[in-house]
């Protein structure tokens, strides 16, 4: 019943927009007798689509490849602006080792926990271990303030969960310590060599709105043809003429 129900409900919308499209008295819609004032009217009416379809898709391409354009001109300008911000304000970067102690290493600094927290640039900075009269690490910034991590040189017998570490362990961080401060110098020295030229191509790339204006002035341009697309004045002038023999033959006027 259900169903019988629903498909009697579309056939009736069916038939009010059929009716609808084609306006007058039952027999204008429905009779054969007017099967050929009808297909001229769908005729008509399918011109209109096709070219207005056409149009869309017209403006459709111009317009993507307008977006597409604008968007690789601001990757571009946006990852030379990325390159230099992080050049300039490199921050702390990815951590490399640790924690180890107090000490964590990170690309461009070292950060120290404990009593006297502290974030230490690794440029220039000296890392030394030393173990004894217990195990130690100094960290040396250039301007010779110094830096002390102290470990335990021996496991407590109640400290198995305190985390231990031995001479060479320690020894060994150190060295990744001086080599990450080794990193950095190469990194510093590459930020003084690339920024000039990151500056100079972040302008050149300001400047190079040749392609992103091309594709802008061709969606105008494809826009503006559009809104006098003689073929569409045409299609549209034949429309409504049949639309106004119909309305002469049935008193209504039926839509586009």
């Amino acid at each position: 019943m259900h169903a019988l129900l629903l498909a009697v409900l579309a056939a009736i919308a069916g038939t009010a927009w059929y009716w609808n499209r084609f306006p007058g008295k039952w027999v204008f819609p429905f009779s054969p007798e007017y099967a050929d004032r009808r297909a001229q009217l769908t005729k008509f009416r399918r011109n209109l689509r096709a070219v207005d379809k056409e149009a869309a898709q017209a403006e459709r391409s111009a317009r993507e490849r307008a977006n597409a354009e604008e968007a690789k001109y601001q990757q571009d300008v946006r990852e030379l602006e990325n390159e230099i911000a992080g050049l300039l304000r490199p921050g702390t970067g990815r951590c490399v080792k640790g924690p180890i102690g107090d000490i964590t290493v990170y690309e461009h600094a070292v950060k120290m926990a404990g009593q006297t927290p502290a974030v230490i640039q690794l440029a220039g900075l000296k890392a030394e271990f030393r173990s004894d009269p217990t195990y130690m690490i100094d960290l040396t910034e250039p301007s010779g303030r110094t830096h002390r991590a102290r470990y335990p040189s021996r496991r407590e017998a109640d400290g198995e969960e305190t985390p231990f570490f031995t001479a060479e362990q320690l020894s060994d961080f150190t060295l990744d310590i001086l080599n990450a401060a080794a990193d950095e110098h190469d990194f510093r020295t590459h930020r003084e060599a690339r920024l000039p030229h990151a500056r100079k191509e972040l302008e050149t790339a300001q400047r190079n709105t040749a392609s992103r204006d091309e594709a802008l002035k061709n969606l105008q341009n494809v826009c503006a043809w559009q809104k006098n697309n003689p073929r569409r004045k045409t299609a549209l002038a034949e429309l409504d003429e049949e639309r106004r023999r119909w309305q002469q033959l049935t008193g209504k006027m039926p839509p586009r």
